[in-house]
């Protein structure tokens, strides 16, 4: 009896070691804006305001969905000009493709051109890359988190006057930093 006892007990805490160590399993929902790791926020894109915090539209009903996000310094702040902008998506599972294929396919497009390199020690895959926009210097970094897609992008000017971006990748380690701590902020959430 002590034995089935031992055995039924042992059975009970590898289920919950189990349960507990699924954290890498699949999302059930995309986060919104509100994960983005404030502190991180505050300390890259001085006075920032919200300019985009919405559901993305379009998207097929229960085969994804997502938020993007975008946060800038305001031209009347007294601090040099920065901007971030995120992108979350939730792939499910469909026919013939599971929703961390759709997610890793994802990540592929959004690198794709932009000479990506991977980056290891974040989610199960990521991708590093620069662009440049309207004259600036964006760094970016793509995560997949099972079928979850992140990427979290970030600039910013060498002064006050905006006439130009900090090098690429002074760009890069900062969305790298802010990409690291939304994904450590989503690992402690409930999606």
């Amino acid at each position: 009896m002590a034995a089935v006892v031992l055995a039924l007990v042992g059975a009970g805490v590898w289920a919950v070691f189990a349960i507990s160590s699924a954290a890498t399993g699949a999302y059930e929902s995309a986060p919104d804006c509100s994960v983005a790791p404030d502190d991180v926020l505050d300390g890259m894109v001085p006075a920032r305001e919200t300019e985009l915090n919405q559901r993305i539209e379009g998207f097929e009903e229960g085969v994804r969905e997502g938020y993007e996000c975008r946060w800038a310094t305001p031209e009347t702040a007294s601090e040099v000009p920065a901007a971030a902008r995120m992108v979350l998506v939730r792939y499910a599972d469909r026919t013939g493709t599971t929703g961390a294929e759709a997610a890793s396919r994802a990540l592929e497009a959004a690198a794709h051109g932009g000479s990506p390199r991977n980056l290891s020690g974040i989610g199960d895959e990521a991708r590093t890359w620069t662009e440049n926009l309207q004259g600036f210097d964006w760094g970016c970094v793509a995560v997949r988190m099972s079928n979850l897609y992140t990427m979290s992008c970030y600039t910013s000017a060498v002064d006050y006057r905006a006439d130009e971006s900090v090098p690429g990748d002074v760009a890069l380690a900062h969305a790298e930093s802010l990409s690291r701590a939304l994904v450590a902020e989503i690992e402690q959430g409930n999606y």
